[in-house]
């Protein structure tokens, strides 16, 4: 019971240290994410307004926009009003900023969500088929898994669009749903191309950590030892992914970036209206506001699935909570 008790407390100051990290790293990101936003030219009252606003009309949007007061006044204003939960309100628009988010938010997290399970299931294919003892099944994964790494995901969207859509029309050529209901398989078949799209350069790099994590383990004696002791295949099988799974959720967590940045080229591709879209569409309109929001929305998303997978590589693996990994 004392045993259990401390690593318990072990496992609850590992999880709070980095929830701490992930803090201290959301308020970095939000101050890059706020001045990197107000090095961007351009007046934002000009493109709201038009060329054929008076400078009268422009400067009192400056006002109400609070662009007349000190870039730190309009910091920690910012930053009070975020952690009240108020992302402010969109002037190009019309309308708070969290009423634009929401809808893409979710459009985001649904791609987000199939294209990491394609990157997994992909991942544990080519993970396992990349260590058989087979010859010519570990060349074909080698060179599946090179072609994977070297295409760009804006590229392969290209490809699978022309394929898969216009060519042999097997799925939607874009947009988020067909229907005004957005039914489950008419959401799932829109999401086919463009998931796919973002998993593949992940799911062949996670696949890739696989490989070299379950290779490692089998020039090691575990693996032979349980054999000796009668154990099935199938459970030699979940011995060996309990092992070498942590550095593959590493890589996922940081991959989840790569799939993010991909979706401001695959979202716009495929029409589909999320965050990537809505970041194209917030810059050339020169609105602070959204900018900053979105862009803070992705780095938030981005921190929270890395602190994920160290508390679920923490549960997998305890030396990591120790810091004997």
């Amino acid at each position: 019971m004392e045993y259990k008790n401390l690593a318990h407390n072990r496992f609850l100051r590992f999880v709070g240290a980095r929830l701490l990290l992930t803090v201290l790293t959301a308020f970095f990101v939000a101050a890059v994410v706020f001045f990197a936003i107000r090095a961007i030219p351009g007046d934002p009252a000009l493109t709201i307004l038009g060329t054929d606003s008076t400078p009268e009309e422009r400067a009192e949007l400056r006002i109400v926009m609070g662009l007349d007061q000190s870039i730190l006044v309009q910091f920690f204003g910012w930053l009070g009003r975020l952690v009240t939960g108020d992302l402010g309100y969109s002037y190009s628009q019309g309308r708070p900023v969290a009423d634009i988010v929401g809808p893409a938010l979710e459009n985001t997290a649904m791609l987000g969500a199939a294209a990491t399970l394609i990157a997994v299931v992909l991942a544990l294919v080519m993970g396992n088929l990349a260590t058989s003892s087979i010859r010519w099944v570990r060349r074909v994964i080698d060179w599946v898994e090179a072609f994977f790494l070297s295409a760009p995901q804006y590229t392969v969207a290209l490809l699978l669009l022309l394929a898969f859509a216009v060519l042999l029309p097997l799925f939607p050529a874009g947009g988020i749903s067909s229907r005004g209901d957005g039914g489950f398989f008419d959401v799932a078949a829109h999401l086919v191309l463009p998931a796919t799209a973002l998993a593949l350069a992940p799911g062949a790099q996670m696949g890739r950590s696989l490989k070299t994590s379950i290779a490692t383990l089998q020039s090691t004696e575990l693996l032979p030892a349980l054999r000796a002791r009668g154990l099935s295949p199938w459970r030699l099988a979940v011995h060996a992914h309990h092992n070498a799974l942590p550095p593959m959720i590493t890589v996922l967590g940081i991959q989840v970036g790569s799939m993010l940045g991909g979706a401001l080229f695959v979202e716009n591709i495929f029409s589909i209206p999320g965050l990537g879209a809505l970041v194209v569409q917030s810059v050339s309109l020169r609105d602070y506001t959204l900018v900053q929001a979105v862009a803070l929305l992705i780095a938030v998303v981005f921190v929270v699935v890395l602190l994920l997978a160290d508390i679920l590589n923490a549960l997998l693996d305890p030396r990591i909570r120790v810091g004997r990994a």
